[in-house]
């Protein structure tokens, strides 16, 4: 019989053994008695013999293996009485647990979802992104070249933006959309609903025009008909073949509504070797085939194509990096900082659970002497207190799983912008292991101080003391974790202080225009207007023309890019008579703009002139300049009137300069790579690139007065003459600022969160402790008392010591708060060194926190009655 069968019998066999020594003990003290003893004498001569029917229980059960496991369940039943018993104890720390551990199980849970989870698709380790140099941006003819001549890697595929307006069937409607190339799909190893996707040969310049439309489309257009496959649809004035349905629910393609073959688009960008469109390319590595093998694969392609191409190539490397890791980069910083920000939080509340027990403990240390006077060993002692905190850990580490489970989809909405696999985020199995293993860990770690406690020795003092004396030692580590909450509570305090002045900063930095009362709108062009370049030529200024007419607006440009609103063009540039390579070029960022953006946006003009009238198609190309790029490329010159040429655009001579304006936002601009900015008339744009144009180009209207109320007029008025033309994405330039320092924003709510709940702790801590002191300190302050000492001289006693644990934790955490400092100027856009007037200002709030608490414990000090106190003496 092994030992767990033994011990779901213990009572059978308890009973059995009751009945065997019972018959033992009768049968001895009968044969005493037959002997001539007197009968008490003979039972009391029995009981001896047998050394004590406890004794030999006890040693039967350590012969049955089952010692342990009955020596825990009854811990575990003490425990609940004992809570019970002392249920504002088990309350305050039970959620203190549930609040630490539910926090950082929220964090954990994301980050595992989005960092540590495979991707969802078959086989995501084989999964790769190429880049080049350092941004995943190819050309496509260098795209064309890699998946020709690569031999490790099993597939290819490559994908841009490319939405636009679809017209029939039904109304006229902006949807989003990707040109793809053919094999994407497999690729991924996403299976087509219904279809298929490209072929090869479909996947290329004159080809018939083939479509893949999302199945929420299907459903919009043509209300989930199979019919679908093989009918036709207008999409940006061009008829395509529709010939598959995607699924949803891949958030790596987004909410994309339209597919069509990329290898189809004859403009310029496409064919160009020297631009970089914003195409993206991911590649499947085939069977066994290593990173470093594909690298090197991906190098020997490189060196050829930069010998057979040195105008476009020489320099140029292709790479490959996993993709989760290329997708989730930008936000595996801040998921990190997070999660090491709530750990703090969760150890502050460990500590504090802590010294909770060991205050509860030193005020058992008469009944724990009293046990080991029975005969209770240190080591059952130190299980019976490390079963109370693992009860304690577990019952917190199950509420904190209810709590995360309430709460995770509740924080994800806070999450500034889009967070990658955001859909994907739930509670698994490693969750649960995780928030099991961390409340057990939480459990050892304030189990061990009052473990730590149970008396060994000096039984008899600590028999007649009690629980009226406290040892120095005690005294010493109850404020070494007050001290250990303090110092974290410095880190999350200065750090939520930094974030704080850098918000403030970064909302008084000038952006270089005027952000008040601008409208932001992406604009599609009819399909009349984009089937002839004449026609599209006129379009933005009928736009325009009918824009000004709404009564409150005041001016209204066309522009390529919008500052801050996260897209961008860039174009090498050079002063001298030939083009450097195309990877020794500078860039700087190319605005396509008409010639009353600046006006509009109200952007200084430093000298010379903005675009007028005259700069249009077949007059002298024309650009203007910021102060940036002026310095970069001229230094102490004057710019006006000097040639610069522009790659893509060729010479142009500049006529102005204008104030730099901060594309990247308040925050990043300062650090960009690229700064330097061009603006070209859209009215010189040559006809092969103004099919570009027709959608996504950015309306921007300025208003006497909010600029949302006039939103229906001015979509009203866009729509034009064939009522197709369609406005999207509408929003106000004060949004788009402020969506550039949502991030910010979010890491100081949440460190200001942190930080007040640390600091909340610490005072807590604070207040228990001295309260703890002041408590076992009371005949030794009713002996002051009665040898003169004034009640004022009492509370500055009691004050000090809560200074003095105040300002060692401050003294230990300065040097985290620096480092802490240190690594967020790295991780957070915008971050200024921890300056030392935020330092000032939270070690004032530090302290005056810690003196409020430890306030109440010392005026009760004051109020000691001295004949009282020394009574209890």
């Amino acid at each position: 019989m092994n030992w767990w069968h033994r011990f779901w019998r213990r009572r059978q066999m308890e009973e059995q053994l009751e009945k065997e020594l019972r018959f033992h003990l009768e049968q001895h003290a009968a044969d005493l008695i037959a002997n001539g003893q007197d009968p008490d004498e003979a039972r009391r001569q029995a009981r001896l013999a047998l050394t004590g029917p406890e004794q030999v229980k006890e040693n039967c059960r350590d012969a049955r293996g089952t010692r342990w496991l009955e020596d825990l369940l009854q811990d575990f039943r003490y425990t609940l009485r004992m809570l019970r018993q002392k249920p504002g104890f088990a309350a305050v720390a039970l959620l203190t647990l549930a609040l630490g551990t539910g926090a950082t199980t929220v964090m954990f849970t994301i980050v595992n979802s989005v960092l540590l989870e495979p991707l969802p698709y078959p086989q995501p380790e084989r999964l790769v992104a190429l880049h080049e140099q350092a941004d995943w941006n190819l050309a496509y003819l260098n795209f064309v070249d890699c998946k020709r001549e690569s031999r490790s890697l099993e597939s290819i595929a490559a994908w841009r933006h490319g939405s636009g307006a679809i017209s029939a069937p039904g109304d006229v409607e902006f949807v989003l959309g990707k040109q793809v190339s053919a094999g994407l799909f497999s690729t991924l190893g996403i299976a087509l609903g219904r279809g298929r996707e490209f072929l090869p040969e479909e996947d290329r310049n004159g080809a018939t025009p083939v479509i893949v439309i999302s199945e929420r489309l299907w459903q919009r257009r043509f209300g989930g008909r199979p019919d679908a496959i093989g009918s036709r649809v207008i999409f940006d004035a061009k008829p395509y073949l529709v010939v598959g349905i995607a699924p949803a629910g891949s958030w790596l393609l987004g909410d994309v509504d339209v597919f069509t073959p990329i290898g189809q688009d004859a403009t310029p960008p496409i064919q160009n070797r020297e631009m970089h469109p914003g195409i993206r390319v991911i590649a499947r590595l085939r069977p066994g085939v290593t990173l470093l093998q594909t690298q090197a694969d991906l190098a020997l392609i490189s060196n050829r194509l930069a010998k057979q191409y040195p105008k476009s190539n020489a320099g140029v490397k292709f790479t490959a990096q996993p993709l989760q890791q290329e997708l989730v980069g930008e936000v595996r910083p801040t998921l990190w900082l997070l999660l090491s920000a709530v750990s703090l939080v969760l150890f502050i509340a460990c500590v504090n659970v802590a010294s909770l027990m060991l205050a509860r403990a030193i005020s058992r240390e008469r009944e724990l002497a009293m046990r080991v006077a029975l005969g209770a060993g240190r080591g059952r002692l130190v299980r019976q207190c490390l079963t109370e905190s693992a009860v304690l850990a577990f019952s917190g580490g199950l509420l904190g799983v209810c709590f995360a489970a309430i709460g995770v989809r509740p924080f994800l909405l806070f999450w500034p912008g889009d967070l990658p696999r955001a859909a994907e985020v739930h509670l698994d199995w490693r969750v649960l292991f995780f928030a099991l293993t961390l409340s057990l860990f939480c459990g050892l770690l304030f189990g061990l101080a009052p473990a730590m406690r149970a008396p060994a020795k000096e039984l008899e003092r600590t028999l007649r003391a009690g629980a009226k004396s406290i040892a120095g030692g005690s005294r010493r580590l109850h404020s070494g974790l007050v001290t250990s909450e303090i110092a974290l509570a410095v880190v999350l305090l200065v750090v939520a202080g930094t974030f704080g002045r850098t918000l403030l900063r970064l909302a008084s930095v000038d952006p270089g225009f005027d952000i008040h009362n601008v409208l932001v709108t992406h604009a599609a062009l009819s399909s009349d207007a984009v089937s002839n370049p004449t026609r599209l030529r006129a379009a933005w200024p009928d736009i325009l023309d009918r824009v000004r007419s709404v009564p409150g607006v005041q001016s209204a440009a066309v522009a390529d890019i919008v500052p801050m609103g996260g897209d961008t063009e860039e174009a090498g540039y050079w002063t001298g008579p030939t083009a450097p390579l195309a990877s020794q070029m500078p860039s700087a960022l190319l605005n396509l703009v008409t010639s009353d953006y600046a006006r509009t946006m109200r952007i200084p003009l430093r000298r010379g002139r903005f675009f007028n009238e005259h700069d249009r198609a077949g007059s002298e190309p024309v650009i203007v300049i910021d102060e940036v790029m002026a310095r970069r490329a001229f230094g102490e010159l004057d710019p006006i009137g000097r040639r610069l040429s522009v790659q893509f655009w060729g010479p142009a001579r500049v006529v102005g300069i204008v104030g730099h304006v901060r594309h990247w936002g308040p925050a990043a601009d300062e650090q960009a790579k690229i700064r330097e900015q061009i603006y070209v008339p859209l009215a010189q744009l040559p006809d092969p690139f103004l099919r570009l144009t027709a959608a996504g180009m950015s309306l921007i209207v300025r208003t006497q007065a909010n600029p949302l109320n006039t939103v229906a007029a001015i979509r009203n008025a866009a729509r034009g003459v064939t009522r197709d033309q369609v406005l999207y994405s509408v929003t106000t330039m004060e949004q788009i600022l402020s969506g550039t320092l949502a991030r910010q924003r979010f890491l100081l709510l949440l460190f200001g969160i942190f930080a007040g709940l640390a600091l909340l702790l610490a005072c807590i801590g604070i207040y228990g402790v001295l309260a703890y002191l002041v408590g076992q300190r009371v005949p030794e302050i009713g002996v002051r008392m009665a040898l003169g000492a004034s009640a004022g001289g009492v509370m500055w006693m009691v004050l000090r010591q809560s200074l003095g644990m105040t300002f060692l934790g401050i003294a230990a955490g300065t040097a985290g708060a620096l480092a802490a400092g240190r690594l967020l100027v790295r991780l957070v856009e915008g971050m200024q060194p921890t300056a030392l007037s935020t330092f000032a200002l939270m070690i004032f709030v530090l302290v005056a926190a810690a003196l409020t608490a430890g306030f109440i414990p010392a005026r009760r000090a004051s109020r000691v009655d001295p004949i009282s106190a020394l009574r209890q003496e």
